[in-house]
């Protein structure tokens, strides 16, 4: 069976649907009119709720406020300005962490940000201290200095008698600062995790991170007052070339923090629900001066992006604790939580016992993957529906320090949902069983494929649906429309086709908890990619509920693939293939046969590739280009009229240059044509 594109029965699909099947779009926010940003947070990163009542922000950095010392806690640990507590060790973390700051050198000395002016640190030459502020910070300054009052007595932590530091017994210590040293400073974790050992970094350089901040072989100031640019930095070092003392190192700026996040708790729908549009209210803005009111930046680069996830009970995590024969046993969180800690000695651990916690574990098969951040506010969320749980986070960062994005609001579309389940099953027309179940297509070959879809129902809230709407990689053809077990041949009430989308509506025969039947389409089209997803949702005509994503899953005892992916061989993944001609000569006589050069060629694996399309001539010189943009994975065609600036060609034989710009370099094919009369 052969269908035509049409459009023109879409009024009458939504004058046959239900007439009782009312608007309930619901709105989740948070934020300004919604849930407390405080209330719903599970973690926050360097952001302000108080400054502005309902709003997020990030902090804003007080120029005359120590950055690393903040209140102590009731513990005593010390803290920097926004109570982070500071890690003292003698080696670097692994990988750093967010609001985890670290001081460590070979003696891995606390008092430099203890804030106590009067508490001395001896330093030596073969020394050197790097901190981890914990997150990125907008730092123009940096100040060290000894103490005002004490002497060196030769022991202790004011004065070591060994190297240089001999002979100093008696003497001030406020005298004793440090002659000469190096300040580096980096935004990236790669330079401070390389142990500095005992090099001469006055000398050559080599331990220092990657951007110099301070560099002086002949101090003469007591304090050290290095100053520089205001730029996003998180990681510090410094070398001193000589033994001496210091009580504290100080760190200043100005400016907001430019990378700042928000993550909610998860949050409980009541119901598993659709998802519809995510929108987020922000505004950009710049800061005059610190403590001053901020005036609109449009213009700023500044970035705000949201991503979700969705799942279908309360935890993303899986928990374990072992078992009798060393195994894993997955349990509760609380029994996880009260499960006994491993012991360790030293850098060896004893033996396991059983019942003591195990592994921690993502639960993929309940909980989706981290969108990708979307794409601007006002899109679908890309979050699987049918879900009762989701997760919001966001992230807010500025190439700016003095500009920032104030966000109001995040919300998110939700409505009841339409079937549960709605389970889809992609499988070739020839191959309904393939081997292990994996989908395999030549890219970009004319394929055929089967699209089944299966429903139930769950509550007598369900309205059902009559309409399928599926995304395909290119304008597909449409050959059969089936539905029922087995399955018959039926006529679709419309059906809708552009170069991204199927849609089938079927008012007539609509799926319902009386009457659900499976549904079947089988087309034709390409794939571009190594993986092609087949995403598809369904929604009710004349309803304002949200339709609903189609779910992989056995959807249809006809096929083994439970899968909603089509794949293509990755060996013979070629980013530029299949350049053609419609003709290798062009005869711009205006006789309508070959007066255009029609030219086609496929890109296939790219999301975004720059694409040129030159004409030269035999000596090299470039005639015309006809093709400058970026282009994502697809068949093109391209017309030229063999003129340049309106006016035709000279007759002879031209060199035709199609190149790609891509991350492994720049591919190119090319192909002769000729301009006759």
């Amino acid at each position: 069976m052969m269908f035509k594109v049409s459009v023109a029965a879409i009024l009458l699909a939504f004058l046959l649907s239900p007439s009782h099947v009312g608007a309930q779009i619901e709105h989740l926010v948070v934020g300004e009119g919604g849930l407390d940003w405080l209330e719903m947070a599970d973690n926050m990163v360097g952001l302000d709720a108080a400054a502005v009542a309902g709003n997020l922000q990030p902090f804003e950095v007080n120029p005359e406020t120590n950055l690393a010392v903040g209140e102590l806690t009731e513990t005593d640990q010390f803290t920097n300005f926004l109570g982070h507590v500071w890690i003292v060790a003698t080696r670097p973390p692994e990988f750093p962490e967010e609001n985890r700051p670290w001081v460590y050198g070979d003696r891995g000395r606390a008092q430099s940000i203890d804030g106590d002016i009067d508490r001395p640190t001896d330093v030596e030459e073969i020394y050197g201290y790097t901190w981890d502020l914990g997150l990125t910070l907008p730092i123009n300054r940096v100040v060290f200095f000894p103490p005002e009052k004490g002497k060196a007595t030769g022991s202790g932590s004011t004065g070591l008698v060994r190297g240089r530091g001999q002979g100093v017994e008696g003497q001030l210590i406020r005298d004793l600062f440090p002659r000469q040293y190096a300040l580096s400073g980096s935004n990236e974790p790669s330079g401070f995790l390389v142990s500095a050992g005992r090099r001469d970094v006055m000398r050559d350089g080599s331990a220092e991170l990657a951007h110099r901040l301070g560099f002086n072989v002949n101090n003469l100031e007591r304090v050290a007052d290095v100053r520089f640019e205001t730029q996003a930095l998180r990681y510090f070092r410094l070398f001193f070339a000589e033994f001496g003392f210091i009580a504290e190192v100080q760190f200043y700026g100005e400016g907001f923090l430019p990378q700042t996040h928000y993550t909610t708790r998860l949050i409980d729908m009541g119901e598993p629900v659709n998802f519809g549009r995510i929108h987020y209210d922000y505004e950009v803005l710049r800061s005059p001066g610190y403590g001053l009111e901020p005036v609109p930046a449009p213009d700023a680069d500044v970035t705000v992006t949201v991503d979700a996830r969705s799942g279908l009970d309360d935890t993303p995590l899986i928990h374990y604790i072992l078992t009798d024969i060393g195994g894993l046993k997955e349990v509760t969180q609380d029994v996880f939580d009260k499960a006994p800690t491993g012991n360790f000695r030293g850098a060896f651990s004893t033996r396991p016992i059983p019942g003591q916690k195990g592994s921690i574990q993502e639960d993929t098969s309940n909980w989706s993957f981290w969108s990708a951040p979307h794409l601007g506010s006002g899109v679908d969320i890309q979050a699987p529906d049918g879900r009762q749980f989701v997760q919001l986070r966001t992230a807010l960062t500025s190439e700016d320090v003095f500009a920032f994005a104030r966000l109001k609001s995040i919300t998110v579309e939700h409505s009841p949902l339409l079937a549960n389940p709605v389970l889809g099953e992609v499988a070739l027309l020839d191959e309904p069983n393939p081997a292990d179940g994996i989908v395999q297509a030549p890219l970009g070959e004319p394929v055929t494929l089967t699209y089944d879809v299966r429903a139930d129902f769950t509550s007598a809230s369900q309205s059902g649906f009559t309409a399928l709407r599926l995304r395909t990689p290119e304008a597909v053809e449409l050959l059969r429309f089936q539905m029922g077990d087995p399955l018959q041949d039926v006529e679709p009430d419309s059906i809708d086709i552009d170069s991204s989308q199927l849609v089938v509506y079927f008012p007539s025969n609509p799926i319902t908890s009386d009457s659900k039947p499976p549904i079947r389409l089988t087309f034709s089209t390409r794939v571009f990619n190594f993986q092609t997803p087949m995403e598809g949702e369904v929604f009710h005509i004349g309803s304002e509920n949200l339709p609903q994503s189609i779910n992989s899953g056995d959807a249809s005892p006809l096929v083994s693939t439970n899968s909603l992916q089509v794949f293509g061989p990755l060996e013979k993944l070629k980013v530029l293939s299949s350049l053609e001609l419609a003709s290798p000569v062009v005869t711009p006589n205006g006789d309508g046969r070959n007066d255009l050069l029609e030219l086609s060629f496929t890109l296939l694996g790219v999301e975004d590739a720059d694409v040129l399309v030159d004409l030269y001539d035999l000596s090299g010189r470039r005639v015309t280009r006809l093709v400058d943009e970026s282009r994502r994975q697809g068949r093109y065609t391209d017309n030229w009229d063999a003129t340049v600036d309106g006016t035709t060609v000279p007759p002879g034989t031209y060199l035709l240059r199609v190149a790609v710009d891509t991350d492994e370099g720049t591919l190119e094919q090319t192909r002769i044509l000729a301009v006759a009369y």
